[in-house]
């Protein structure tokens, strides 16, 4: 995530430029909200012509301030889920992209920019160990994520930025498609609404569902639908875990030694209420 040189917009003197005399003034609107260039995991290469990310490698935004700690506050937002969504949309400069459009690897880097301007990098949250279960602290310092790599050995990316490979049991041809911020949203309604309804979590088949564009070139959802629910297990874990593989984002595993077994590997860093709600 890469730091704007903030010194021309504001106005302060530059390294070879005579210092100007001190003027005294009382405009409480003299200063400029600093600002932060952020690198985006798709580099923009993923977005369609005419999209306002279309082939743009980074997106500026502006630092929070107490409009955004006023959205991260509001009951209302968080009990409709929307304010992590109007945070972005508040702290992105322009106004053309709109978050919804968003691959969710981009809106991840935004917000892990957004969260370091605001509340520093420094990040403390409970690790569960995954070889023996012991709950520890552990302290993330969040300026050291990175982009991750992705790895399209597999995959053929085709004209209409969508991606084809092989399932190794079926051996049907499966055409799938990167998720949206506006997907995230819908994945995690339905989540909700099955949860009122007292209904089993079916996350699986509702990530597959959601990527996929075509099997054998067939597009039509009623068949993709029941492709899903028979899709052998193994499939189905080899869609998910080439998915993970191809799609663009930030890397956010650390390493982790813990204090009590001393397993020593990386695991990804938890994303608790902490991370935008450190003081609450």
């Amino acid at each position: 995530m890469s730091r704007r040189n903030n010194l021309e917009r504001t106005g302060a003197p530059q390294p070879d430029a005579p210092t100007p005399p001190i003027q005294q003034t009382n405009d409480l609107f003299s200063f400029v909200t600093p600002t932060e260039f952020v690198d985006l995991p798709s580099a923009g290469a993923l977005y369609p012509e005419g999209h306002s990310l279309h082939n743009v490698d980074t997106v500026e935004i502006k630092h929070m301030t107490a409009k955004e700690e006023d959205i991260l506050t509001s009951e209302t937002l968080l009990r409709k889920g929307l304010a992590i969504d109007r945070l972005v949309d508040s702290v992105v400069i322009d106004k053309n992209i709109k978050v919804g459009d968003l691959l969710i690897g981009d809106k991840n880097a935004i917000l892990l920019t957004a969260r370091i301007t605001g509340f520093g990098p420094l990040y403390e949250a409970n690790m569960t160990c995954p070889s023996c279960g012991t709950q520890q602290e552990k302290e993330f310092d969040l300026s050291t994520i990175k982009i991750k790599e992705i790895d399209l050995t597999e995959v053929e990316v085709t004209d209409r930025g969508t991606y084809k490979f092989e399932l190794p049991v079926t051996k049907v041809m499966l055409e799938v498609r990167l998720l949206k911020s506006s997907d995230e949203r819908a994945i995690s309604q339905n989540n909700e609404n099955r949860k009122k309804k007292k209904l089993p979590e079916n996350n699986a088949t509702t990530l597959l569902n959601s990527i996929m564009v075509s099997a054998n070139d067939i597009e039509d959802r009623t068949q993709l639908l029941k492709f899903t629910e028979e899709l052998p297990i193994r499939d189905s874990q080899y869609v998910r875990t080439l998915y993970d593989r191809i799609k663009p984002d930030i890397d956010m595993r650390f390493e982790f030694v813990c204090s009590s077994c001393e397993h020593d590997g990386k695991v990804v860093m938890p994303m608790t209420a902490e991370f935008f709600w450190p003081n609450r």
